[in-house]
C-alpha cells in the first residue's frame, strides 16, 4: 500500500514529506476533501487520470459510514486503483 500511495502522490504532484504511511493518508484525503468543496472538476480530472470510475466514487461516497469524509473514502479508492494496477503490470511484465 505504502508503493501505491507514494505513486498517487508522483500522479498528483503532491510533495511527499510525511514519514508514515497514516500521514501521508491523511494528506491525500485532506487534499482530495479540499477538491470535493472547491474544485469538483479537477478531482473528476484525478479520477480519470487513475482511472477511478466515476460510478464506483459516487456509489462509495453515497455508501459512506458517518465518521468517514469524503477525502478518506475518495483515498482508499485511489490506493485500490494503483494497486490493482500495480498487480497487473507485474502480471504481465514477467509474462505469466
Amino acid at each position: 500500500m505504502q508503493k501505491a500511495l507514494s505513486l498517487i502522490f508522483e500522479h498528483l504532484q503532491l510533495q511527499d514529506t510525511a514519514s508514515s504511511f497514516d500521514l501521508k493518508f491523511q494528506k491525500l484525503a485532506g487534499y482530495l476533501d479540499n477538491l470535493v468543496s472547491y474544485d469538483f472538476n479537477k478531482l473528476i480530472s484525478i479520477l480519470y487520470r487513475i482511472d477511478v470510475s466515476e460510478e464506483k466514487a459516487k456509489q462509495a461516497l453515497a455508501n459512506k459510514k458517518e465518521d468517514e469524509t469524503n477525502g478518506v473514502i475518495l483515498a482508499r479508492l485511489l490506493i485500490e486503483r494503483e494497486q490493482q494496477k500495480m498487480v497487473y503490470r507485474e502480471k504481465y511484465k514477467s509474462g505469466r
